[in-house]
């Protein structure tokens, strides 16, 4: 089990390798080799390669 895994529905912002930002919560579901976060009525796959880094709303920390 992947250490992100530990803050599933939790507020996040997840910033990708290409520069994007997104934010959402962390998923239930997670699939081998990455994330799903939702936000709103949308669901996004991030891969693990892809996460520069994660930001947690609830601690106000950097979490990976």
């Amino acid at each position: 089990m992947h250490p992100l895994m530990r803050y599933r529905g939790e507020p996040v912002e997840v910033r990708t390798c290409d520069g994007r930002t997104y934010r959402g919560m962390i998923d239930w579901d997670p699939p081998p080799g990455g994330i799903f976060l939702r936000s709103g009525f949308r669901r996004r796959f991030i891969p693990f390669f892809a996460i520069v880094f994660v930001f947690s709303f609830r601690f106000r920390r950097r979490i990976f």
